[in-house]
């Protein structure tokens, strides 16, 4: 017999969050990594003594966290997803009949504590210290940069004063001002039409730090930063993480060579090799590897006739090198993996300072799923 749904609905109901959150649901595995006892001792110095009491401060951080596992990066989305799904209520700690706060509580958060706090920093590091703690690091590492879109548009352009005479960058303004009655001021109309832009002569209104950059190969140019990552080999776990201002092939070398001195600094474990692409493969670079007694596994270009070259391209026949030049692939597929699923294709804030804050979250929550899976299987 079909069945028929009945109209009228219960009035009383005996639910709690956690029955909508399955055994297997990955923000339960994470839920159990997260400490919030320490994210409130790290937040503990940004809140006065007096006063009202504030949203707890692991909330905040929570709600940010599962909304970039969710692929929900916007604070407006966010607030609607805090109103429905049921979830993500539950690994916030917001029961049924707590009311999510207003979309500006994260900006305003941010912008009166969080910012320059280094809190994602810290909870970044701390799951990599984890990861060495249950022996899941090796010696082995990979390293690569990505583009990740910058909010601001190629339209926020403008010329820098300095490389104008005056009555150029008086018609510059005039020509940005010339915009059709009926145009979208939020959208405006400019026309490029034989004009040459760069990053000598041109910055962005919206976010000066942000750059003009491509990849090479033909690719066409976004406004966006580097954003580098050095991932150890074995379980793809993020060592570090960092975000530079665009300058062509070297934002990947300096930023790579700054991330393996932190990581060594910071966790006081000694790399052994790193792989890289052919983007590496430049003198600087090999040659600071070595005085750092690190094996730079990188792919090998036809050009560069140094000694050091040289020593890198002997390497390429060792088993080792082999081994580096295939696991290295896989950093490729974290940032994959953050693009697709969790809106690491563009930033929301703007500045360098905030964008490093973005990737630190980025790499919070990839280690947290990494080691989601790993710790129980170790345990």
């Amino acid at each position: 017999m079909m069945g028929e749904n009945n109209p009228q609905p219960s009035m009383f109901y005996n639910i709690k969050l956690e029955q909508f959150v399955t055994q297997d649901h990955p923000l339960r595995k994470i839920r159990a990594l997260i400490d919030t006892q320490r994210i409130r001792h790290l937040c503990k110095d940004l809140y006065s003594d007096r006063g009202r009491a504030s949203i707890p401060p692991e909330q905040l951080f929570l709600a940010l966290l599962g909304g970039y596992f969710l692929g929900v990066t916007s604070e407006r989305a966010l607030e609607r997803e805090l109103n429905g799904n049921m979830v993500l209520r539950w690994f916030v700690g917001l029961d049924l009949d707590d009311i999510p706060w207003d979309h500006s509580t994260f900006s305003q958060n941010r912008k009166r504590r969080f910012n320059e706090s280094g809190v994602l920093e810290e909870l970044f590091d701390e799951t990599v210290a984890l990861a060495m703690n249950k022996k899941l690091v090796s010696h082995h590492a990979s390293l690569d940069g990505t583009l990740v879109k910058a909010n601001a548009s190629h339209k926020s352009f403008v010329p820098l004063e300095v490389f104008l005479k005056p009555e150029e960058y008086k018609k510059r303004i005039r020509t940005l001002n010339e915009r059709d009655p009926d145009d979208d001021p939020g959208n405006p109309t400019v026309n490029f039409h034989g004009e040459k832009r760069s990053n000598k002569t041109h910055v962005s209104k919206t976010d000066p730090e942000a750059k003009m950059a491509n990849k090479g190969n033909g690719s066409a140019a976004m406004v966006g930063y580097t954003v580098n990552g050095l991932m150890e080999n074995r379980n793809r776990i993020l060592l570090n993480i960092g975000v530079e201002t665009f300058q062509g092939p070297t934002s990947e070398t300096a930023g790579g060579k700054a991330l393996i001195d932190r990581f060594h600094d910071r966790h006081g474990f000694r790399l052994r090799s790193v792989g890289a692409d052919k983007g590496y493969f430049s003198k600087s670079f090999l040659s600071a590897m070595f005085r750092r007694h690190v094996k730079p596994h990188v792919a090998a270009k036809t050009v560069g006739q140094e000694s050091v070259h040289e020593r890198v391209r002997r390497m390429g026949k060792t088993k080792g090198y082999g081994l580096s030049q295939r696991a290295r692939k896989k950093i490729e597929e974290l940032w994959g993996e953050a693009k697709v699923w969790h809106g690491f294709r563009a930033f929301q804030r703007r500045g360098l300072i905030r964008v490093r804050d973005e990737a630190y979250l980025m790499g919070w929550l990839l280690n947290l799923k990494r080691l989601s899976t790993l710790i129980p299987a170790t345990s």
